[in-house]
């Protein structure tokens, strides 16, 4: 079992990689976070886009598909992004409640489901979890109602759509590459 659960030199390189290329993926969805936010901030709308924000926690555990990798891909992706952002090292905090909420599926899995429901899971856990955290740190409870509950849907339907259905595609897009050759089985190459 240790030898399945132990991490080898390429997985680490492969985490590492990965998250600095989703990291500044973070850093360039800032931008157009930034022009197509703005009018659908009052509605709360705008957290649909949020969903690219919790893709490390998808998409590198699905290559790496070792325990930790969820949490470790999202937090390493989101440190890359907070050196280069305005957001600072306040981005490892949100990529860690992230991170926790796509890790939290893949355990409940014991990492063995790797289908697009599990993918799908992830993504809108981890939209549930960042949405949590943003309500407390934004005060978001002096929000109307209306506008909590729009927030937090669109924050589930956006890790959904972004980190789960997306980062699926890319990951299998990634498999058929043959770049993940070395990572995984000859049953999960499929």
């Amino acid at each position: 079992m240790a030898g399945k659960q132990s991490w080898k030199l390429n997985e680490v390189v492969v985490l590492v990689v990965l998250s600095v290329a989703v990291g500044v993926l973070f850093w360039g969805w800032t931008f157009v976070d930034a022009l197509v936010s703005a009018p659908l901030k009052p509605f709360g709308i705008n957290y649909i886009l949020a969903g690219v924000w919790f893709i490390g926690g998808t998409l590198i555990p699905f290559l790496i598909r070792k325990p930790g990798s969820a949490l470790a891909g999202e937090v390493l992706a989101a440190i890359v992004e907070g050196f280069i952002t305005h957001w600072g090292i306040t981005a490892a905090i949100w990529g860690a409640v992230q991170g926790i909420g796509a890790e939290s599926v893949f355990f409940a899995t014991g990492y063995k489901k790797w289908d697009i429901k599990t993918m799908i899971a992830a993504g809108a856990v981890s939209g549930f979890f960042s949405y949590m955290l943003d309500f407390f740190y934004s005060q978001y409870w002096t929000l109307k109602a209306w506008v909590i509950v729009v927030q937090l849907v669109c924050a589930v339907l956006g890790g959904i759509l972004w980190a789960g259905i997306i980062g699926y595609a890319l990951a299998k897009g990634i498999i058929k590459t043959g770049a993940a050759a070395n990572l995984l089985s000859g049953e999960d190459l499929a």
